[in-house]
C-alpha cells in the first residue's frame, strides 16, 4: 500500500506473453517435440529458481547454451521456440517485487546467521538468488490463491563487445516457467 502522497504512475505488468528459446540437445529436442513436457532444473545455483528455462526473444543466445550443452551430452545442439504466457510473473525487470525480495532475504539471513548464508559465485553459480527466489515465491504461495507461475529477470553476462562498453556479449532476459502449462506453440528452430 503506498503512504500518502507516494506518487507513484499506475502498476504496470508485464507483457502478458512472450517468444522465448530454450537451448538443449537434439535429443531433448526431439523428446519435447513429442511429449512436450518441459522438466524443471532443479539445481541449486540456477539464479531464477525451480522451472523450465527459456531466453525471452533470443534464439542465438539459446544456440550459444545449446553447444554447450550438447557437447557434454555428445549430441547435436537444437533450439526450442514456444510462447510462454506470463501468468502471475514475479518480474524482476521492474522494482516492484524487490522489497519483498529484500525482507526475505532480512529473515534468511537472520536465521542463517553471520557468515553461513549460501552465496553467488564469480563463475556464474546463483545460489543466494536461488534461495531468495525460492523463499519469496513459497511466501506467496502461502498468502495467495496461486503462486507465481514465471520469473522473468534480466542477466549482464559476458565481456563489453567493444572497448568502454556497457553491452555485454551474453547479456539476456531470461524466464523461468514453474508452471508448464504456461508453455505453447512449442517448435524446433531451423538456422539458416
Amino acid at each position: 500500500m503506498l503512504a500518502r502522497g507516494d506518487h507513484r504512475p499506475p502498476l504496470v505488468t508485464a507483457p502478458r506473453t512472450v517468444i522465448g528459446y530454450h537451448g538443449c540437445s537434439r535429443r531433448t529436442a526431439e523428446r519435447l517435440l513429442s511429449d512436450q513436457q518441459f522438466l524443471p532444473s532443479t539445481r541449486s545455483h540456477d539464479w531464477l529458481g525451480v522451472g523450465a528455462y527459456f531466453w525471452e526473444y533470443a534464439p542465438y543466445r539459446a544456440l550459444d547454451w545449446a553447444v554447450v550443452r550438447a557437447a557434454q551430452e555428445s549430441d547435436e545442439p537444437a533450439v526450442i521456440r514456444a510462447t510462454i504466457r506470463l501468468g502471475r510473473c514475479l518480474n524482476l525487470m521492474d522494482s516492484f517485487h524487490f522489497p519483498g525480495l529484500l525482507r526475505v532475504y532480512e529473515l534468511l539471513a537472520g536465521e542463517y546467521g553471520g557468515g553461513q548464508m549460501l552465496r553467488n559465485t564469480e563463475r556464474g553459480a546463483h545460489f543466494l538468488d536461488r534461495l531468495i527466489i525460492e523463499a519469496h515465491c513459497r511466501a506467496n504461495a502461502d498468502e495467495a490463491p496461486t503462486g507465481f507461475q514465471t520469473v522473468r529477470g534480466s542477466y549482464a553476462e559476458g565481456v563489453p563487445i567493444f572497448s568502454g562498453s556497457k553491452i555485454l556479449s551474453k547479456a539476456h532476459t531470461q524466464i523461468v516457467v514453474r508452471d508448464v502449462s504456461c508453455i505453447t506453440d512449442v517448435s524446433l528452430v531451423h538456422f539458416p
